[in-house]
């Protein structure tokens, strides 16, 4: 994600950004989105409740103001976490606030479930157990740092769809960017050492 981030700042790929975030997201008269249940199968009641809540959340992030923002975010670092905030005391008041998430700082963990047959005494695998981590200084490798665990429910995440050869993580959309932007920093460093080379010197007469 940092890497992307450091990408994001070159000129050329931050020109390319913009023109995709601006032919993505078109905020006119209009909602910039819309919730289509033409083809769920549901009472009517249902889909009201379902565009209602739907509006709230796009209240809640403010996507007439903020939709571009975030519509970049997510494309620049090819994923977007939100924690869901509600009041536990009244839980049936719905979403409350939602609140983003560094995704440098969060990670997701799935923990086997063992249970030992009595008859065999064996160790069965009965499915997962998965939850979050947030790490309020970031994650680090190779160093012991305190993290606070959340449940799986209270995290709202989506990614960019796009996965590694060995699908087990999560690219970005500018992935594809890094071999070329690298040979345009290396194409610009190369002329600048071959303007300076190739200057005509200059004589200082005392």
């Amino acid at each position: 994600v940092t890497k992307y981030r450091e990408m994001a700042l070159q000129p050329e790929c931050d020109i390319a950004i913009e023109d995709i975030v601006n032919e993505a997201i078109v905020i006119d008269d209009k909602s910039a989105v819309e919730l289509i249940l033409d083809d769920l199968e549901q009472p009517k009641v249902v889909k009201n409740k379902i565009r209602e809540e739907f509006e709230n959340i796009l209240k809640l992030l403010d996507f007439n103001n903020q939709g571009t923002d975030i519509f970049r975010q997510w494309y620049i670092d090819g994923r977007l976490y939100y924690h869901i905030m509600i009041d536990e005391t009244k839980p049936r008041e719905g979403i409350k606030e939602l609140r983003k998430i560094d995704p440098r700082k969060i990670k997701k963990i799935r923990e086997k479930k063992y249970e030992v047959d009595p008859r065999t005494r064996m160790r069965i695998e009965k499915g997962y157990t998965e939850y979050y981590t947030y790490f309020p200084n970031g994650i680090k490798s190779g160093i012991q740092q305190s993290a606070i665990k959340i449940s799986k429910d209270s995290i709202c995440h989506t990614t960019s769809g796009l996965m590694d050869p060995a699908n087990k993580l999560v690219l970005g959309y500018l992935h594809k960017a890094i071999k070329p932007l690298n040979q345009l920093r290396v194409l610009e460093d190369a002329t600048v050492i071959y303007r300076l080379a190739r200057a005509p010197e200059r004589r200082i007469f005392y």
